[in-house]
């Protein structure tokens, strides 16, 4: 057996054994059982924070970004920006991003709610409206993923801390199993990396170190641009801090793995689609979460601050 062939076995096995839903599954259940539901229901009676958040992911952020793709010179990553600007708010790390930083990561975990639950209706309309065909989305299936994956997580958690010993140690142990949720993120790009892997590897002689310095800078651009416009938009429309903060990530962070499903989709790229258009999602997803670990020391609330 050559070494091209058992890397080739491992990272089926890897990619096989370690399934992305399962991650995003057990890291939603994590961030929702150390929740209080008293929190929750106080957050929707708020719900400007959540709407504006879910407005700025699924309508300015699309807008925007097919701006600039229009004005960029014509590459094969033009189609993958697309991708990532049409998926929903990250599915995990924003609301583990948000309670690293003292904000409220109720607001964070709704708009992954609404954002995710919509991106059936949401994203094939904007992949239809950039690209110029018809999204291949199969959007019942992608519907009851999404329910699987986002909402019943989430319910699970809520139903467990009913368990009077379960919820007090997971409020004991909230700072462990927020770092649990944060490993789990992590594994999510390990994955994600796994499956570019053979998609790359057909297009090696086409990528330059150049042209992914301009990707990088495209994506850093505008990531810092989404944190800046969500980040006013919370804060003109009165949010607390806290509040302001979930808005801030919520609005700016793009989810990967429904982003790299839609890259390597077998029908969209027979249509045409650069199998390239993996990588601005993957490294948009990377540098967000770079770049919004740096965030956090800025914003960050102390214990003995009282935030407006």
């Amino acid at each position: 057996m050559g070494i091209g062939q058992s890397s080739s076995q491992w990272s089926a096995l890897i990619t096989s054994f370690v399934q992305t839903k399962v991650i995003v599954f057990a890291v939603l259940f994590c961030m929702s059982v150390t929740l209080s539901l008293q929190q929750l229901t106080q957050t929707a009676t708020r719900p400007w924070g959540i709407l504006t958040a879910s407005a700025i992911s699924s309508i300015l952020f699309p807008l925007i970004v097919w701006g600039i793709v229009l004005l960029l010179p014509a590459s094969p990553f033009s189609a993958g920006l697309l991708i990532m600007a049409a998926v929903p708010s990250t599915l995990a790390s924003a609301a583990v991003w948000t309670r690293k930083a003292g904000g409220n990561d109720a607001v964070s975990l709704m708009a992954t709610l609404i954002t995710n639950g919509l991106c059936f209706i949401v994203t094939p309309f904007w992949l239809w409206m950039m690209l110029g065909r018809s999204a291949p989305l199969d959007s019942k299936a992608l519907a009851m993923r999404l329910l699987v994956i986002a909402l019943l997580p989430m319910v699970l958690g809520q139903v467990v801390r009913l368990s009077g010993s379960i919820k007090i140690f997971a409020d004991n142990n909230r700072p462990k199993i927020s770092m649990a949720a944060q490993l789990g993120i992590l594994s999510i790009i390990f994955v994600g990396a796994i499956r570019s892997g053979p998609e790359l590897a057909g297009n090696s002689g086409n990528i330059s170190l150049g042209s992914l310095m301009i990707v990088w800078l495209v994506c850093l651009a505008i990531h810092l641009l989404f944190l800046a416009i969500s980040w006013t938009a919370a804060r003109i429309i009165n949010c607390s801090k806290k509040d302001a903060i979930a808005v801030m990530f919520s609005g700016s962070q793009k989810t990967l793995p429904i982003a790299i499903d839609l890259a390597t989709a077998p029908v969209l790229l027979a249509s045409g689609i650069s199998s390239l258009a993996i990588l601005p999602p993957l490294i948009y997803h990377a540098t967000q979460l770079i770049v919004d670990t740096l965030i956090i020391e800025q914003v960050k609330i102390k214990p003995d601050s009282h935030p407006d």
